[in-house]
């Protein structure tokens, strides 16, 4: 990756990566999305049948799988959850590293939800850490209820540790424009280190 300056963007659910990575494009980084990714990835031919043969025919419809019903099955335990792990990221992963090569951008935003645990916080230059207080995020989770979300993030590296390798932790309990001051500061900052 030389020349280029990848800032991974994780954090807890709900604690609004996505929208962190969509203020960074505003200053001109070039933004990954790791879910739309790890979607397309979900259509490929050998990595359905893979899905398939571990989670059932119950995930298919139409002939296409259904993500929640595969998150459904996948996050019933560890081990399961484990195997989806398993078949589904080094696909994303890359795809990530194509997106990163093919990109004529120096600087690269990345959202991923399991940067850590996808190995992908190794090509990172920089690390962000969005966070934000329960209430906040129980508010912005939409399609996943609070038990889900606590029963999911039980599976990940612990939040505390993946905080403490961050270079930049944001807490984003307010609204857009202080997101968007800290992430306009954050982008400064490591601009400024070039």
């Amino acid at each position: 990756m030389s020349g280029k300056i990848i800032i991974g963007v994780s954090g807890e659910i709900g604690a609004g990566k996505t929208s962190f990575v969509q203020c960074l494009e505003k200053f001109g980084i070039y933004p990954i999305y790791t879910d739309e990714i790890a979607h397309d990835v979900l259509g490929l031919k050998v990595v359905k049948e893979k899905l398939v043969k571990y989670f059932g025919k119950g995930i298919l419809k139409d002939s296409r799988i259904v993500s929640k019903e595969l998150a459904s099955r996948a996050f019933r335990n560890v081990k399961r959850w484990r195997e989806l792990i398993k078949i589904t990221h080094p696909w994303i992963v890359k795809r990530v590293l194509r997106e990163i090569n093919n990109t004529e951008n120096k600087y690269i935003g990345i959202d991923a939800p399991l940067l850590f645990e996808s190995g992908l916080d190794e090509v990172c230059n920089y690390i962000v850490w969005i966070k934000a207080s329960p209430e906040i995020r129980k508010k912005r989770m939409s399609k996943l209820s609070w038990q889900e979300a606590v029963k999911r993030s039980s599976y990940l590296i612990p939040s505390v540790l993946k905080e403490k390798l961050a270079d930049f932790v944001v807490v984003n309990n307010e609204e857009k424009r202080r997101l968007m001051e800290n992430a306009q500061k954050i982008y400064f900052r490591i601009k400024s280190q070039q």
